[in-house]
Protein backbone atom coordinates (compact mmCIF):
# COMPACT_ATOMS: atom_id res chain seq x y z
CA UNK A 1 0.00 0.00 0.00
CA UNK A 2 1.86 2.53 -1.44
CA UNK A 3 -0.18 5.17 -0.41
CA UNK A 4 0.03 5.46 2.83
CA UNK A 5 1.24 7.75 5.13
CA UNK A 6 2.89 6.58 8.81
CA UNK A 7 2.44 9.47 11.23
CA UNK A 8 2.04 10.19 14.96
CA UNK A 9 -1.77 9.36 15.45
CA UNK A 10 -3.82 12.37 16.73
CA UNK A 11 -6.84 11.83 18.66
CA UNK A 12 -9.08 13.23 15.90
CA UNK A 13 -7.73 10.14 14.25
CA UNK A 14 -9.69 7.97 17.04
CA UNK A 15 -13.25 9.37 15.73
CA UNK A 16 -13.35 7.38 12.54
CA UNK A 17 -11.56 4.35 14.16
CA UNK A 18 -14.35 4.27 17.02
CA UNK A 19 -16.94 3.90 13.65
CA UNK A 20 -14.67 0.64 12.53
CA UNK A 21 -15.65 -1.23 15.99
CA UNK A 22 -19.36 -2.21 15.70
CA UNK A 23 -19.91 -3.94 18.96
CA UNK A 24 -18.70 -3.69 22.75
CA UNK A 25 -17.12 -7.49 21.77
CA UNK A 26 -15.45 -6.32 19.40
CA UNK A 27 -13.98 -2.93 21.32
CA UNK A 28 -12.98 -5.51 23.88
CA UNK A 29 -11.12 -7.62 21.91
CA UNK A 30 -9.12 -4.83 20.49
CA UNK A 31 -8.61 -2.58 23.10
CA UNK A 32 -9.17 -4.86 26.57
CA UNK A 33 -12.02 -4.95 29.23
CA UNK A 34 -13.51 -2.06 30.73
CA UNK A 35 -14.15 0.15 28.11
CA UNK A 36 -16.87 2.21 27.52
CA UNK A 37 -19.83 1.25 24.85
CA UNK A 38 -21.25 2.86 23.16
CA UNK A 39 -17.62 4.91 22.27
CA UNK A 40 -16.59 7.86 20.51
CA UNK A 41 -13.09 9.59 19.48
CA UNK A 42 -12.59 11.18 22.62
CA UNK A 43 -13.58 8.60 24.81
CA UNK A 44 -12.14 5.67 23.26
CA UNK A 45 -8.40 8.51 22.89
CA UNK A 46 -8.99 8.31 26.56
CA UNK A 47 -9.43 4.97 27.88
CA UNK A 48 -6.47 3.13 25.71
CA UNK A 49 -3.55 5.48 26.96
CA UNK A 50 -3.71 8.15 24.02
CA UNK A 51 -1.84 11.02 26.65
CA UNK A 52 -0.11 8.16 28.45
CA UNK A 53 4.19 8.47 27.40
CA UNK A 54 4.32 4.63 28.12
CA UNK A 55 1.94 3.69 25.40
CA UNK A 56 3.35 5.71 21.26
CA UNK A 57 0.20 5.77 19.08
CA UNK A 58 0.52 5.31 15.25
CA UNK A 59 -1.24 6.00 11.81
CA UNK A 60 -1.29 4.93 8.87
CA UNK A 61 -3.19 7.31 6.90
CA UNK A 62 -4.59 7.29 3.28
CA UNK A 63 -6.13 9.99 1.45
CA UNK A 64 -5.75 12.01 4.71
CA UNK A 65 -7.61 10.08 6.86
CA UNK A 66 -6.71 7.15 9.24
CA UNK A 67 -6.22 3.68 7.57
CA UNK A 68 -4.52 1.50 10.30
CA UNK A 69 -4.08 2.28 13.88
CA UNK A 70 -1.01 0.65 16.31
CA UNK A 71 0.48 1.35 19.93
CA UNK A 72 3.94 0.66 20.66
CA UNK A 73 2.85 0.05 24.74
CA UNK A 74 6.30 0.41 26.90
CA UNK A 75 6.81 -2.14 29.12
CA UNK A 76 10.32 -2.43 31.15
CA UNK A 77 13.65 -1.10 29.63
CA UNK A 78 14.06 -1.00 25.91
CA UNK A 79 10.86 -3.89 26.40
CA UNK A 80 7.92 -2.55 23.61
CA UNK A 81 4.46 -4.65 23.30
CA UNK A 82 2.64 -3.93 19.80
CA UNK A 83 -0.85 -3.23 20.43
CA UNK A 84 -4.18 -2.20 19.41
CA UNK A 85 -3.79 -2.83 15.92
CA UNK A 86 -6.44 -2.42 13.36
CA UNK A 87 -6.88 -1.83 9.83
CA UNK A 88 -9.78 0.32 8.13
CA UNK A 89 -12.57 -2.26 7.11
CA UNK A 90 -12.68 -0.54 3.82
CA UNK A 91 -8.85 -1.08 3.44
CA UNK A 92 -8.54 -4.73 4.86
CA UNK A 93 -6.45 -8.24 3.14
CA UNK A 94 -4.48 -5.24 1.16
CA UNK A 95 -1.48 -5.78 3.14
CA UNK A 96 -1.85 -2.49 4.88
CA UNK A 97 -1.89 -4.85 8.49
CA UNK A 98 1.69 -5.81 7.72
CA UNK A 99 2.63 -2.45 6.66
CA UNK A 100 1.48 -1.09 10.25
CA UNK A 101 3.00 -3.36 12.07
CA UNK A 102 6.67 -3.23 9.91
CA UNK A 103 6.75 0.15 10.74
CA UNK A 104 5.75 -0.77 14.40
CA UNK A 105 8.23 -3.09 14.52
CA UNK A 106 10.68 -0.82 13.18
CA UNK A 107 9.89 2.14 15.37
CA UNK A 108 10.68 -0.32 18.13
CA UNK A 109 13.83 -1.59 16.76
CA UNK A 110 15.16 2.28 16.37
CA UNK A 111 14.49 2.97 20.15
CA UNK A 112 16.93 -0.30 20.85
CA UNK A 113 14.16 -2.55 21.24
CA UNK A 114 15.61 -6.00 23.21
CA UNK A 115 12.22 -7.67 23.52
CA UNK A 116 9.04 -7.04 21.29
CA UNK A 117 6.16 -8.76 22.34
CA UNK A 118 2.10 -9.10 21.19
CA UNK A 119 -0.99 -10.66 22.85
CA UNK A 120 -3.40 -12.05 19.75
CA UNK A 121 -7.02 -13.93 20.06
CA UNK A 122 -6.14 -17.91 19.78
CA UNK A 123 -8.73 -17.74 17.60
CA UNK A 124 -7.84 -14.84 15.06
CA UNK A 125 -5.78 -16.85 12.61
CA UNK A 126 -5.48 -14.24 9.64
CA UNK A 127 -3.41 -12.22 12.60
CA UNK A 128 -1.66 -14.89 13.70
CA UNK A 129 -1.02 -15.88 10.16
CA UNK A 130 0.74 -12.63 9.58
CA UNK A 131 2.52 -12.39 13.42
CA UNK A 132 4.31 -15.51 12.34
CA UNK A 133 5.55 -14.29 8.72
CA UNK A 134 6.68 -10.94 10.80
CA UNK A 135 9.15 -13.46 12.97
CA UNK A 136 6.71 -13.59 16.05
CA UNK A 137 6.28 -17.31 17.92
CA UNK A 138 4.34 -18.45 20.69
CA UNK A 139 5.59 -17.33 24.00
CA UNK A 140 3.54 -19.48 27.07
CA UNK A 141 0.04 -20.12 27.09
CA UNK A 142 -3.16 -19.28 25.93
CA UNK A 143 -4.68 -17.90 29.37
CA UNK A 144 -8.21 -18.09 30.37
CA UNK A 145 -9.90 -15.20 27.62
CA UNK A 146 -8.19 -17.23 24.63
CA UNK A 147 -5.33 -15.02 24.50
CA UNK A 148 -1.85 -16.29 23.02
CA UNK A 149 1.04 -14.14 23.67
CA UNK A 150 3.71 -14.20 21.06
CA UNK A 151 7.37 -12.69 21.51
CA UNK A 152 9.53 -11.62 18.33
CA UNK A 153 11.29 -15.02 17.45
CA UNK A 154 15.14 -12.83 17.34
CA UNK A 155 14.33 -12.00 21.37
CA UNK A 156 12.51 -15.40 22.65
CA UNK A 157 14.40 -16.85 24.95
CA UNK A 158 12.38 -19.73 26.41
CA UNK A 159 9.27 -19.84 23.31
CA UNK A 160 7.43 -22.92 22.63
CA UNK A 161 9.74 -25.33 21.08
CA UNK A 162 7.36 -26.19 18.06
CA UNK A 163 8.00 -22.63 17.42
CA UNK A 164 11.72 -22.18 17.11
Amino acid sequence: MADARWRPALPTDLTPIAGWIETPAALERWAGPGLSWPTDGNTLWREIDGPNPNSISFCLESESRPAAFGQLVIKGERHYHLARIIVSPAQRRRGLGEVLCRRLLAEARQRRAERITLNVFADNQPAIDLYRRLGFVNQGAIDTRGIQPMQLRQFAINGDSADL
